[in-house]
């Protein structure tokens, strides 16, 4: 990239190289001694005799060369700032598709290129925002509505439906919790970086964190076959077993919701890896398309729009699951195909 700077210093040479031409041109055609010289037309001698041309000429031709420079310079430099200024002023009314389309190679160019990706951005979290809403209140709506059902049932007096229904709104109230506990955590880590997660680390055996995730999420699908296999003699692992067990829960859990075939198994297995300890769910759901493989961990991301009211969530899961696995010095991978399933590798570090 060439610097702003550069670019004057050349202009301003191109200029003297100009002037020093044109200096060159002047004295040869006006010096008295030169046989090409511009004749004289005056009194042939006295004080504003022919060697005076030439002078007159030379600053005549330095202003006229110094007038044109500084207006291209100006326009040079005024165009690309006042298209800035109208892209700037374009996005704080609210046009937020606005780009102010510079692709010059120096800091003015550099100003515009950081310009149109801030504008790209906030135009992603705009849209992630009023997605989020959008989820959050489908999300919320179904829970409400049953619990609002499930109260209506149990004011009717029959004390087996009251019974009923209270243990329908207990699992929609835990469903209500996880959602609202997901968005705060997100959004916590946003504001704070990261500081926001504190762990609360303990040694802990590798087969009881797959073991504690596995009864959970066969007490919340009880129709899902789930297969967990646990390899014999792993070493204990150092991490906040709430948080850990988590991300493993949501790593399950959205096996589960994009594997519509309810007799499809999903796997849970457990093994050494040259990082430490791995955790992989396996699952033969729908996929996840290549294109929106890049974008799973963003916050509020849900690929295949046309499915999302049906499986439900705000499209935290695989965010709150990188970050807690990245919070304990691990690593997560997924791998998938449409049609043919997702493979989620989760390794951290042993003892």
């Amino acid at each position: 990239m060439k610097s702003l700077a550069a670019r004057m210093v050349l202009l301003a040479i191109l200029q003297m190289a100009v002037l020093a031409v044109a200096a060159v041109i002047i004295w040869y055609f006006t010096s008295p001694e030169h046989p090409h010289a511009i004749p004289h037309v005056g009194p042939p001698h006295g004080h504003h005799g022919r060697g005076g041309i030439g002078p007159l000429l030379t600053l005549a031709v330095g202003v006229a060369v110094l007038l044109i420079g500084s207006l291209l310079t100006a326009r040079w430099l005024v165009r690309p700032i006042k298209q800035l200024s109208e892209t700037a002023r374009s996005l704080g009314e609210g046009d937020l598709a606005a780009r102010s389309g510079l692709t010059r190679n120096d800091e003015i160019g550099d100003l515009a290129g950081r310009i149109d990706e801030m504008a790209a951005q906030v135009e992603r979290m705009v849209a992630t925002e009023r997605e989020l809403l959008a989820n959050v209140a489908h999300e919320l709506r179904t829970p409400l509505s049953r619990i609002g059902v499930a109260l209506d049932l149990a004011g009717e007096g029959n004390a087996e439906r009251a019974r009923a229904s209270l243990g329908e709104i207990a699992v929609d109230v835990a469903e209500l919790e996880v959602i609202v506990d997901d968005i705060v955590t997100a959004l916590r880590y946003d504001v704070t970086r990261g500081a926001g997660m504190p762990l609360r680390r303990a040694r802990i055996a590798p087969d009881d964190i797959a073991a504690a995730a596995a009864e959970r999420m066969r007490a919340r699908h009880p129709d899902r076959p789930l297969e967990l296999a646990v390899a014999s003699g792993l070493p204990d692992i150092d991490v906040d077993p709430v948080m850990f067990r988590r991300a493993i829960d949501n790593l399950l859990e959205n096996s589960h919701k994009y594997t519509p075939e309810r007799i499809a198994p999903i796997l849970l297995a457990v093994r050494r890896h040259p990082d430490g300890i791995e955790f992989e769910i396996v699952d033969r759901g729908v996929g996840i398309a290549t294109a929106d493989l890049p974008n799973i961990y963003d916050s509020f991301f849900r690929g295949e729009r046309s499915r999302s009211r049906e499986t439900g969530g705000v499209g935290l899961g695989l965010t709150l699951a990188k970050r807690i696995v990245e919070a304990h010095g691990g690593t997560i991978d997924i791998t998938s195909s449409l049609g043919k399933g997702t493979r989620a590798r989760v390794a951290v570090p042993a003892l």
